[in-house]
């Protein structure tokens, strides 16, 4: 197995053997003509490698994603994306260094990398229970290292940068038992302080972030223009699951699905891996993903339900009333079959083989093989969550989905006193995974007056710091306003103030929920809403207000996340974020503090869940099911999804924010909810998610090749320019002005600034579109705006400057007189921001001048005198 990996990681250390000497020229000459307008040195564009590549048949763009190095060693994250179009160099996200020679501190390491792996061992808390060695050291700087049953430790000598400094480290990935982790980690090779680190394991934190039906027994095929029809000649199951597009059990029925495996990107079906007829596998296992159950967690396979010789995978779910071990089949069922389908459709939208894709057999076509996805049911090491794992191209991807615990909002509150406000107000458990305590059973309560925490501070009683009414709390329940501290924080302090139990005023009317974990907890705790909360406390300032807590006999006791097909799809999306964002190879390219992860992967589920009779104003909530809410319920997110701005009110300022990635995500998704729905406003909805060519079919494709035209660790403004970009390339730019005014709406306008993407507390929001309201009619003219393109001095002499904002590539530019007929032409222009042109060879007079690239063509009025 040992062997296996470093043979993997080898391919992807080296992919490129094969490419051409001319290609990687054609690269270094535009290098060679653009550094000094990047600010740039010789020295620091001229030593560099090829780490991944990827194309786009809609864009017809080919990306090379190239790292910076000084002396043969890598710059971590100095990720560079390189377009090509025609064996030409049309633009450069630019992430080179500059003046690397003046920062770095050494070439040469003082603790070796051993030592350098024990002080990331240390520092992440990982156990030194075993020796370390050595396995192999393929490349110079390059090492694999043992690390028991487990893959190898992958090790390397880089440069990271730390404020305008580049200090020599080593950088290690370090996957741990269990799946929970696997590390990217830089060690400072000089003196051994830990420098950065992330975490690959991106854990949806479903809980940190907010805040049944019957089955039918029919046949649900898909030989109807709403789902993809059957390929006739691969051997097909059948499926009794929760369709794509219905979100959950909540949301619709149940059914058996036969044939649904797509002829393109599954040409062989769910349950190959030969590339032969005929299946290898009759339980959840094939090409795309292995699905099996997880429940006592231990990190290795557990049970698959096998179809048999037919394929048919049909188990019975009775409902979250039940133990989770009785349906397992039924749910690693659904699992395996959402996998599948999130694979088959975003294959037609360039999530392909070459691009890094997950499969076990890419059957041929580019890419790694073996690095299908790893997906556990009914995973037994936490609640309330969902988490995927994204290593580079080669290495499975994993997912690991949980059982949720939280409890439907239920009347747990009582009033006694005073009689004028008596009566029932409803409330939600917690959801504490160590330290929940039971609140008595009804008719058994807990009965006691009602305090306010008071922490010093006036109108605040979030109890971040310890009680100053400690006497008045004991023994009484403390009422806590939702503040910055955790919950479990906030508890702790009441019971430290004597409190026998605590309710937790929510800052908002939805998205109820208190989690975390503390074994020291002995209390039980609730949260009400914002409105029964804050009423209650307005009449605790006149009356002693008594209540009675108890909880009423429920049947419930799991809901199961591989029944909510928007959680599947959004961990999945992660998959497909990080591997488009800096290429295949690269995944460490979406661990900015302003990234959108999250917000690409709601996104995703999102996208999945339209139907016809769907309306850009209906609110969209993500995780109803998993969270006990009502299907039209607000979710797991601050607000739902909505083109409403009186239900979703965010814009670009909400990025400023703490809340990392989630709150940032949120924001992001919202924007590309409202310009998926401007999508299908102007060309109208396809049921066929596959291969339609409606709006939502069009914006799909629009922002997947986005994902693969941003730089490494993307800011919002480059995002959107990436989308913007992306339009321009497949379409010529005939959505330019809607997709301005969609960002625009929400803050991202044209002076919109993200500031430093790795900070995620200086945006600041504009509203202004470049060409605004009814005069938006640019067409294919995407540089039509006089601010972003520029010809001065005009009227001239001749010599004028063409100035492009944000634009590297090659023009062609064409003078044309008043009757239309060609004066000059100049062909492959190397551009860069700006260039001088002379036409002083043309008579005076007035005439057009004509610039035009793959992305750009327009026309400029100019004067010679």
């Amino acid at each position: 197995m040992n062997k296996l990996y470093y043979l993997l990681w080898f391919t992807a250390l080296s992919p490129f053997l094969g490419f051409s000497q001319t290609g990687h020229e054609t690269i270094q000459e535009f290098l060679n003509s653009n550094y000094s307008k990047w600010n740039l040195t010789q020295q620091d564009v001229s030593d560099w490698i090829i780490e991944s590549e990827g194309n786009s048949k809609s864009t017809k763009i080919y990306n090379y994603y190239i790292v910076q190095r000084y002396q043969g060693i890598e710059i971590f994250h100095a990720v560079s994306n390189v377009w090509m179009k025609n064996n030409q160099v049309v633009n450069v996200t630019n992430r080179f260094i500059d003046n690397v020679n003046q920062k770095v501190n050494t070439i040469s390491p003082s603790i070796t990398v051993l030592e350098g792996l024990f002080k990331a061992k240390a520092a992440l808390d990982i156990p030194n229970e075993e020796s370390n060695t050595i396995i192999n050291n393929p490349e110079s700087h390059i090492y694999f290292i043992s690390n028991g049953a487990l893959q190898p430790i992958k090790a390397k000598l880089v440069y990271q940068k730390i404020k305008n400094t580049l200090r020599l480290a080593w950088d290690f990935k370090i996957p741990e038992a269990n799946h929970n982790h696997y590390w990217s980690v830089r060690i400072d090779a000089v003196n051994g302080q830990l420098l950065d680190k992330k975490d690959w394991v991106v854990r949806c934190n479903f809980d940190h972030d907010a805040f049944q039906k019957n089955d039918k027994d029919f046949c649900f095929n898909f030989n109807d223009k709403i789902l993809k029809p059957l390929a006739v000649d691969v051997p097909s199951g059948s499926y009794r699951v929760i369709p794509y597009n219905i979100e959950s059990p909540n949301h619709g029925s149940r059914a058996l699905i036969s044939g649904p495996s797509d002829i393109v990107a599954s040409p062989f079906g769910w349950h190959d891996t030969d590339g032969n007829v005929g299946n290898e596998y009759t339980i959840t296992r094939g090409n795309n993903v292995y699905a099996y159950e997880d429940i006592n967690d231990l990190d290795l396979p557990g049970l698959s339900p096998d179809g048999g010789a037919n394929l048919v995978f049909d188990f019975p779910y009775p409902g979250n009333n039940f133990p989770a071990s009785d349906y397992t089949n039924a749910a690693t069922t659904n699992l395996f079959y959402m996998n599948n389908v999130v694979h088959d459709i975003f294959y037609h939208y360039g999530f392909d083989e070459q691009n890094g894709n997950f499969q076990a057999n890419n059957y041929g076509l580019g890419g790694n093989d073996n690095d299908f996805v790893i997906a556990e049911a009914q995973d037994g090491s936490r609640l309330n969550n969902a988490n995927f794992l994204t290593p580079p191209d080669g290495e499975s991807g994993y997912m690991q989905m949980y059982l949720w615990n939280r409890k439907p909002e239920e009347n747990l509150i009582k009033v006694n006193s005073p009689s004028s406000i008596s009566g029932d107000y409803s409330a939600i458990d917690n959801s504490f995974v160590d330290g929940h305590v039971d609140l008595p059973i009804h008719p058994l309560n807990l009965t006691a007056n009602l305090v306010l925490y008071d922490d010093g501070e006036v109108n605040n009683a979030e109890a971040c710091v310890p009680a100053i009414n400690a006497s008045s709390l004991n023994g009484n329940i403390a009422v806590i306003r939702r503040g910055t501290c955790t919950s479990i924080e906030k508890v702790l302090n009441a019971q430290d103030a004597g409190a026998i139990a605590v309710i937790v005023v929510n800052n908002l009317d939805n998205n109820l929920y208190i989690s975390g974990s503390d074994d020291t907890i002995t209390i039980p705790a609730i949260c009400v809403n914002q409105s029964t909360g804050e009423f209650l406390i307005n009449q605790m300032a006149t009356n002693t207000v008594e209540v009675s807590l108890s909880m009423p006999p429920s049947g419930f006791i799991n809901a199961d996340g591989d029944f909510d097909n928007v959680v599947i799809a959004h961990e999945y999306g992660h998959g497909i974020s990080t591997r488009l964002t800096g290429g295949r190879f690269n995944t460490d390219c979406l661990d900015n503090d302003e990234q959108m992860g999250e917000g690409w992967s709601d996104w995703f589920g999102l996208m999945l869940q339209m139907k016809p009779g769907d309306f850009d104003t209906q609110p969209k909530g993500i995780g109803t099911f998993v969270s006990n809410q009502p299907t039209d319920g607000g979710g797991i997110r601050r607000y739902p999804y909505s083109t409403d701005m009186t239900i979703n009110p965010f814009t670009f300022a909400d990025t400023n924010t703490a809340i990392l990635p989630h709150g940032i995500g949120s924001v992001w998704a919202t924007m590309l909810w409202d310009l998926s729905w401007a999508y299908i406003n102007k060309y109208g909805f396809n049921s066929n998610i596959y291969t339609g060519n409606g709006g939502n079919n069009k914006v799909l494709q629009v922002i997947v090749d986005a994902l693969k035209l941003q730089p490494c660790n993307p800011s919002f403004v480059e995002a959107r320019d990436a989308i913007i970009a992306a339009d321009q390339a497949i379409t010529g730019g005939q959505d330019y002005c809607m997709i301005w005014e969609v960002f625009a709406r929400r803050g991202l306008g044209y002076y919109a600034s993200s500031g430093d993407g790795f900070s995620s507390v200086d945006q600041s929001e504009d509203f202004t579109v470049p060409d605004p309201g009814p005069n938006c009619t640019l067409g294919i003219d995407y540089f039509h705006d006089n601010e972003l393109i520029k010809v001065y001095p005009n009227p001239s002499n001749g010599k004028i400057t063409i100035s492009i904002s944000h634009f590297s590539g090659n023009i062609d530019i064409e003078v044309v007189d008043i009757n239309g007929r060609i004066i000059s032409s100049i062909k492959k222009i190397e551009f860069n921001l700006s260039e001088d042109i002379d036409l002083g060879g043309i008579q005076s007079g007035v005439y057009i001048l004509r610039i035009k690239s793959d992305v750009i063509n327009i026309s400029k009025k100019i004067i010679l005198n």
